[in-house]
């Protein structure tokens, strides 16, 4: 390694503290925390609110070809969520081939300070335990399912940094396929292997995060957060990634969000939404189809025409034929005519 010599130069001593589940991790080089600005709480918030968002979505969403739903220790789940949320970055991966002779509380403790680089002795990481055993468990559940062509199990660790005045969120995914390990998974409280050697391979991605711009200051209320609609349209947003079901998230004039139920005879509208099909489908309104000016998978534009005098039901079908009622509209005459 190149050594500095530069007396300017200096590494910053970081401080860390973890959330009961392990799953949030803030670190910052300011030996105060009421130093943070209160704009980099609300952006660590935010990081709070998306890792519930997903919970909830994955755990609500029923695993293909089993009884269960989602859990969070689910690779394939996170591996939705991560590709097609548009907040995560990928920035580095690596394979870490990791040996211990250490088991139970000690082994968990080694597992994640190398995982997520921290020093040694890095203080008792009470979550340790439970983590690694519970990705075990969901290892041993999928490793016995002889049907399913997934056994990769992980977990994800958000970094919330303040470092020098400047916040830096990062996604760390740590994952392994249960199958191929030469390590039994025991379901219980320990981790533990037939010799006193433990070696495994696992799978590391760092990505960095982007906070989610359309979840309003933090779902629009976080004391009320269950329920808020912005929570749960980005809650359905993120299930929809999971299960590939339909999802609109509304009708736009140019960029603002149609709030009414009237559309102007002869202007342009956009529908927004995750899955609407690669082919176009069929949009109508009151029965009555709408020519569609454009139709790809996450948008649609048509320009309704004629004067209509109730609101009627507008329905987006697929070519899939998945239909959807997106509420009742008229169509009213424009302002120049």
């Amino acid at each position: 390694m190149m050594q500095n010599n530069d007396s300017h130069v200096k590494e910053g001593n970081k401080n860390f503290i973890f959330n009961s589940t392990g799953n949030i991790m803030i670190a910052t080089t300011e030996t105060d925390s009421s130093n943070m600005d209160e704009s980099s709480r609300r952006v660590f918030n935010e990081v709070s609110v998306f890792f519930a968002a997903m919970t909830r979505a994955i755990t609500n969403t029923p695993r293909p070809g089993s009884n269960e739903n989602y859990s969070i220790y689910n690779y394939e789940a996170l591996a939705k969520v991560i590709g097609g949320s548009g907040c995560f970055i990928h920035c580095t991966q690596e394979d870490i081939k990791y040996t211990s002779s250490s088991f139970g509380a000690n082994f968990s403790k080694e597992l994640l300070s190398a995982l997520l680089a921290l020093p040694t002795g890095s203080g008792s990481l009470a979550f340790a335990q439970a983590m690694i055993s519970s990705i075990g468990q969901e290892g041993l559940k999928l490793s016995s399912e002889s049907d399913t062509t997934n056994s990769k199990v992980g977990n994800i660790v958000f970094v919330c940094e303040f470092l020098f005045g400047m916040p830096i969120i990062s996604a760390i995914v740590i994952y392994a396929d249960s199958r191929s390990q030469k390590f039994t998974f025991q379901a219980g409280p320990c981790v533990k292997t037939s010799s006193t050697k433990t070696e495994m391979t696992l799978h590391k991605d760092v990505y960095m995060f982007v906070t989610p711009s359309f979840i309003k200051e933090y779902a629009a209320d976080l004391d009320s957060i269950i329920t808020s609609s912005e929570y749960g349209n980005f809650v359905s947003y993120l299930q929809s990634l999971l299960n590939d079901s339909l999802w609109i998230d509304g009708i736009y004039e140019e960029d603002r969000k149609v709030s009414g139920n009237a559309l102007t005879d002869g202007h342009t509208y956009r529908i927004v939404g995750q899955n609407l099909g690669h082919e176009a489908g069929k949009l109508t309104l009151d029965g009555k189809e709408i020519p569609t000016n454009s139709w790809s998978d996450t948008e649609i534009k048509f320009t309704p025409s004629g004067v209509t005098d109730t609101p009627a039901p507008l329905v987006l079908t697929t070519k899939a034929q998945t239909a959807e009622n997106m509420g009742n509209y008229k169509v009213v005459k424009a302002d120049n005519k």
